[in-house]
């Protein structure tokens, strides 16, 4: 990002001139993020994915998950983006742009993550899923389990040769059809009970300044069944790093959680099914970009490849910790 396309922009949202270089930060795998000093303050500029953005729901998608964030700030720790007259998303120069102030702090992972984290974690997600919130444009229909054309995909792989994401979706095709069907058989039990959330609470969508976390990248944001959600959530933070989960965090993050909502009476059969298909979406959008379907480059090409393979790790440490989460649950084995 020039410093003078960063200047133009900024200057034209009222927001100062640019004092140094913008600099890139670290952040999520789908936009570019840069922190940007001016003389009216601190930013981080987010750069939207001109191939994403090109999709014909997208811009909406977007917009619509800012109302979402900016309705949780008076509930939660909320990085949302600063709305200049009357836009959260800014198109400048043909690439779009989301502007938020800078916060400190910083995100901590497996096998970092301790009881404390968990637990405000857990009491961040449980305000979340009793809030009971709509938002006008955000319908139910989001947020179902979608069938995949992982036939077709696999067809498409021919011409990649014996690339190590080849062979492993290759070898994976199979686990990766029957969770999928799974979910889908499930999704008529999990519609049922739908609230709208952030739908990807992970590590690197917090940031810590001591335990206090704030809640950031909430383009993935819309409805999504509760207990859906707090399965995958207290997969990624309990996690010990070595395919396995901490009781102890596990414990922290599920009690402040049943605190504003309770698990009794739950179908988890179909809710571990459906727990399956936040990484089969996230894995099927890597392969599109994989096999250049949804990437403007080989940069972009190359980090679906990485993507590829890391979801496909993830989807089975998933599955081999399915018996523990349901024994920290009291659930049959």
């Amino acid at each position: 990002m020039k410093r003078v396309e960063i200047n133009s922009l900024m200057e034209s949202l009222g927001l100062g001139t640019d004092l140094a270089d913008p600099t890139q930060v670290t952040g999520g795998l789908l936009h570019k993020m840069y922190r940007v000093d001016t003389d009216k303050g601190t930013y981080a500029v987010k750069v939207l994915n001109p191939e994403i953005m090109r999709r014909p729901t997208a811009l909406q998608n977007t917009m619509n998950s800012e109302k979402i964030a900016a309705a949780f700030q008076s509930f939660i720790l909320v990085v949302a983006a600063l709305e200049i007259d009357g836009k959260q998303i800014h198109e400048w120069n043909g690439a779009y742009y989301m502007i938020f102030d800078w916060v400190e702090g910083a995100s901590v992972f497996p096998p970092m993550i301790t009881p404390e984290n968990c637990s405000a974690i857990g009491d961040v997600l449980g305000k979340i899923h009793s809030t009971n919130l709509s938002i006008e444009g955000v319908s139910p229909e989001e947020g179902g389990a979608i069938k995949f054309a992982w036939d077709k995909y696999g067809e498409s792989l021919q011409g990649y040769g014996t690339e190590d994401w080849v062979i492993r979706l290759q070898e994976a095709l199979s686990d990766i059809k029957v969770w999928n069907q799974a979910a889908c058989d499930a999704r008529e039990v999990l519609t049922k009970t739908m609230v709208i959330s952030h739908r990807d609470l992970d590590p690197k969508n917090v940031l810590w300044n001591g335990y206090t976390p704030w809640i950031i990248d909430w383009e993935a944001a819309g409805y999504v069944n509760p207990y859906q959600e707090l399965l995958e959530v207290l997969n990624c933070w309990a996690d010990d790093g070595k395919g396995g989960l901490l009781k102890e965090q596990f414990d922290a993050l599920l009690d402040a959680y049943t605190q504003y909502v309770k698990t009794e009476n739950v179908d988890w059969d179909s809710v571990f099914a459906g727990s399956y298909m936040g990484m089969l979406g996230w894995l099927e959008y890597n392969v599109k970009r994989a096999l250049r379907m949804e990437a403007d480059t080989a940069e972009e090409a190359q980090l679906g490849k990485e993507q590829v393979l890391s979801t496909i790790r993830a989807l089975y440490d998933y599955q081999a910790k399915v018996w523990q989460m349901k024994k920290y649950l009291t659930l049959p084995l």
